[in-house]
């Protein structure tokens, strides 16, 4: 993230833009059929990894994005605004790790360390 507060305030509006036209575009015309399928997102969380929001509060030098917490949480609330599920099941999995082992960081930060 950018130390000047202007800049990080344009490089937020800009995640977020970019949030939510990939929600508008991927997520949304196919969250309804696919909830009502009871189906596994697969292709949506593939994406949502693509975009980094597995690491996204994670520092860069672990493989993560290093966003702020307030830019986190404004990512949530829109993921969860367009589908709930895609939020609590995907976005919010690494809340699930509370580790201090910084050796596992890159592991979620690309979401290829899942707790079963």
């Amino acid at each position: 993230m950018a130390a000047n507060p202007d800049d990080r305030l344009r490089e937020e509006s800009l995640i977020l833009d970019s949030v939510d036209r990939f929600l508008e575009r991927d997520v949304r015309p196919h969250a309804h059929a696919l909830e009502a399928a009871d189906a596994y997102p697969s292709e949506i969380v593939e994406k949502l990894k693509a975009f980094g929001l597995f690491g996204a509060v994670i520092a860069p030098e672990y493989g993560g994005l290093g966003l702020s917490a307030l830019t986190y949480a404004r990512i949530v609330e829109r993921v969860s605004a367009v589908w709930m599920s895609v939020a609590v099941g995907a976005v919010l999995s690494t809340a699930r790790f509370a580790t201090t082992e910084v050796a596992l960081l890159p592991a979620l930060s690309s979401a290829t360390a899942r707790k079963s």
